[in-house]
């Protein structure tokens, strides 16, 4: 089983994909499509949610457009939807944004912003490992970029 698989398996038994069922029956559809393994009819169903802001959707979305399933393989289609996903506060795909930026995978490389999600997604590890290799002042920046981040976020949910 390919890791993003089992993330996806791991999202979706943990109850991210069946967060929004009651609002968004299709969301649970995507589910049973997925666990089916009808593969394109699941990430025609993610997309509807995931495009209405779904959460959940836009993870499972994005995890697909990794692995190339039911949909043609993507990085940059990865890339977009844990965006907005991690834009929103989700920190599987904070996590992921992150991974994305170290390698340059779907995104240009970028130690700065792979550090800022690795911060938000309180992947601490990763966030050390990350940090050994990058300069003082990009470290700073990566901070500054968190924080940014936060007070951003806090003022959009009117924290």
């Amino acid at each position: 089983m390919k890791t993003t698989n089992l993330l996806l398996a791991t999202a979706l038994a943990s109850g991210l994909g069946l967060a929004y069922a009651a609002d968004h029956p299709e969301l649970s559809e995507g589910d049973e499509a997925y666990s089916a393994e009808n593969f394109p009819k699941a990430a025609a169903l993610y997309r509807k949610d995931a495009e209405l802001g779904v959460i959940a959707a836009q993870v499972n979305l994005a995890i697909m457009y990794l692995d190339g399933q039911g949909v043609q393989q993507d990085s940059q289609q990865a890339a977009k939807w844990f965006s907005k996903a991690a834009d929103q506060g989700n920190v599987e795909a904070q996590y992921n944004l992150g991974v994305l930026y170290q390698d340059g995978k779907g995104v240009d490389k970028n130690l700065v912003e792979a550090a800022k999600w690795f911060h938000l997604a309180k992947a601490f590890k990763s966030v050390e490992s990350i940090e050994k290799t990058m300069t003082p002042e990009q470290v700073a920046e990566s901070r500054k970029r968190v924080n940014a981040w936060v007070d951003n976020y806090n003022i959009s949910k009117g924290h």
